[in-house]
């Protein structure tokens, strides 16, 4: 494979596991093996500068926020931290610090580097206000509510605008009481505690949160109504406030004393309450803290001196295959129970097929795991010369453990799925999907909501939503469910009845069809016209024109291909709204587009990080005005609106001669129409 392809393929490898990671709490690959993934990326954009733009992984910080949660912007922008694995890499951090402090009189702090999901609480006038994940780093999900069930200090003695960032954690001792009760109940354990404190927090019921122990490790204070002079001092404010800052923190004049310091963090992390997978390195002297500033994603003050992940040999007694909440097929290898890190591992992940091909893993292999202390430990390599003679490679199933649906492999993922929109193990993610806001906008129906209904069969598909009314009665509230009132129960049934009238690319949208998000679902809905147009061409196969439209490239097509091949994909399709002759629940309007705006007949780019809007808003603008939106600069492109850390696109609109103009202009753009 030539590097420009195994760049394109890193890129869609480290998106897709940031957002099982980020957005859904749910990663398949350890930290260390992001890592290596992460850093194969760093060097050929080190040997091919030309290949890297503003989308790709090494530019940006965690992930796009969930669409569940109301949105809160940053005052200051929450950055990740540069990974360091070895001395040398300390070394070449600490000259650099040096040189860019101008000077060699430097201490740094050292503070363990909490595995959990990172916050950003506000105080004003020494009262809570808010709190916000970190979300992209520009923008966090509101979980303000969640975290005012915490026992966190809603109070303090400090009376100047300021935000508290840290980690939420969940102890082990927590982690394993919450497994054991949810295993009890039949639910989804799981993979360890920094999933579950990920998870906790961000529930849209704050009772959930409630009921699980989630404990704030805090580590800086924002504001720019108070003067710190040094890290130390801010630990101590905090400690001083009632927050629990750890203990675990010193003060190293020198690099050796530092390294002394990590050993023996590591030497005992598997006797800590809490998961930590390295050491923070920070410079303690806050003003040469800002004289440094920041890279586009990192500090340059700190940096993370990543733990080894810790390995052992066992055998692998079975290899079963499991469906996530997206469809993604995991094979996991269970094991003869082994130590690892202080922890019984019995499962590891062997990621994808490819990989389980690519190293040959067999059922009854003598095998070395890692436990990285981040996920479920992973399959290194087999000790092939302890195999035994009868030993046969693994076949992976070609059809769906769950469903029994065939299952394919999309043409811009890596991973094998099930795309049965019936199918058991995902059929709550679906349906959320389908209630969203730019899907069919049915209030009341949250992803609670569906599970609750879901598991008393009330619903058991997309379909059924328009059946709860007339099948249940109006007294189905009486049944047991919790939360619901006579009121409510009304304005879900007016919720969805409102929804019995919607747009074709809506429709499309709600699906939830591979890469076919909402500009897709638009191109789609004007190219066929009608839902009549497009069923028939479903049921005829015949895709090919689509191949037509500008921005559908081949893999859309053969995403939407295998997604019609699926045939209860196409009896949800014709159950919602009919196939010509038996009419459906819902009546899907042919499409029209309005040709006439001020920037009718524009193609638009976007480059850069706004600031005024999200994508998705600045994108609805333009498209509302009749602009159409471009992923990418070409002689078509009439302007390219930039935002901040501009990339490629920049660089190639100012080589074409294309119109550049900046967020402020678009917006004023936007006022005026």
């Amino acid at each position: 494979m030539d590097k420009k392809n195994r760049y394109t393929e890193l890129k869609k490898l480290l998106d897709s596991y940031s957002r099982q990671y980020y957005l859904l709490d749910d990663p398949s690959v350890s930290d260390a093996e992001y890592d290596k993934l992460y850093n194969e990326l760093l060097a050929i954009e080190k040997e091919f500068p030309e290949f890297k733009t503003a989308s790709s992984p090494s530019q940006k910080v965690g992930a796009k926020t969930s669409k569940k949660f109301k949105k809160i912007t940053h005052s200051t922008e929450m950055l990740s931290l540069e990974n360091a694995y070895n001395e040398d890499d300390i070394t070449n951090f600490i000259d650099r610090v040096k040189k860019l402090a101008e000077t060699d009189d430097v201490q740094f702090v050292l503070e363990p580097k909490f595995d959990g999901l990172s916050i950003s609480i506000k105080y004003k006038n020494g009262l809570l206000v808010n709190a916000a994940t970190r979300g992209d780093g520009h923008v966090g999900e509101d979980v303000t509510q969640n975290v005012m069930t915490m026992n966190i200090p809603q109070k303090i003695p400090l009376t100047a605008e300021l935000e508290i960032r840290g980690e939420i954690i969940m102890l082990k001792k927590d982690f394993q009481e919450l497994n054991q009760q949810r295993e009890q109940n039949g639910e989804k354990i799981f993979a360890n505690p920094r999933n579950a404190a990920a998870g906790s927090l961000r529930q849209l019921d704050p009772e959930i949160t409630r009921g699980r122990k989630l404990y704030l490790c805090p580590y800086a204070i924002i504001s720019s109504d108070m003067s710190f002079s040094t890290q130390i001092e801010v630990l101590e404010t905090l400690r001083t406030c009632g927050f629990n800052v750890s203990q675990y923190f010193t003060l190293c004049d020198t690099q050796e004393e530092a390294y002394k310091f990590y050993l023996n963090m590591e030497k005992h992390r598997a006797d800590l309450e809490y998961d930590i997978d390295g050491i923070v390195y920070k410079l303690n002297d806050l003003n040469l803290q800002k004289k440094l500033g920041a890279s586009t994603k990192f500090p340059r003050h700190s940096i993370a001196y990543k733990f080894p992940a810790e390995k052992a040999e066992t055998t692998i007694t079975k290899i079963i295959v499991q469906v996530g909440r997206t469809g993604n097929i995991t094979p996991v290898a269970e094991l003869k129970p082994v130590t690892v890190g202080g922890a019984v591992v019995s499962r590891a992940t062997l990621h994808n097929k490819d990989e389980i091909e690519k190293k040959d893993i067999r059922v009854g292999d003598r095998v070395l795991i890692q436990r990285a202390g981040d996920v479920i430990p992973q399959v290194l390599y087999p000790i092939v010369n302890e195999r035994t003679s009868d030993s046969k490679p693994f076949v992976f199933p070609d059809k769906c453990p769950c469903c029994g649906s065939l299952l394919v492999k999309e043409a811009a993922e890596v991973a094998i799925k099930c795309i049965n929109l019936d199918c058991e193990a995902q059929i709550i993610e679906h349906l959320a999907h389908f209630v969203s806001k730019n899907a069919f906008d049915i209030d009341g129906l949250g992803e609670q909501s569906i599970k609750y209904l879901f598991d008393r069969r009330i619903i058991r598909s997309a379909p059924d939503i328009f059946e709860i009314e007339n099948r249940n009665g109006r007294e189905f509230y009486l049944q047991n469910a919790e939360g619901w009132g006579r009121q409510s129960v009304e304005n879900l049934f007016t919720s969805i009845n409102n929804a019995k009238n919607i747009s074709l690319d809506r429709f499309i949208y709600s699906l939830g069809i591979p890469q076919t998000g909402r500009s897709v679902s638009k191109l789609i809905a004007k190219f066929f016209g009608s839902y009549k147009n497009m069923l028939e061409n479903i049921r005829s196969e015949n895709y090919d024109g689509l191949l037509s439209i500008y921005g559908i490239g081949e893999s859309i097509v053969e995403d939407f291909r295998n997604f019609f091949k699926n045939e209860h994909n196409i009896t949800v399709l014709t159950r919602l709204a009919g196939d010509g002759n038996n009419p459906g629940y819902v009546l899907v309007s042919d499409m029209e587009y309005i040709e006439e705006g001020v920037l009718s007949g524009k193609t638009v780019v976007f480059t850069g990080s706004l600031k005024r809007f999200t994508r998705d808003e600045a994108k609805n603008a333009a498209e509302r005005l009749g602009a159409k939106v471009a992923s990418s600069v070409s002689s078509k492109t009439s302007f390219v609106v930039v935002g901040e850390n501009a990339g490629s696109k920049l660089d190639d609109a100012r080589k074409k001669g294309i119109k550049i103009i900046t967020e402020e202009d678009f917006e004023k753009i936007i006022e005026k129409n």
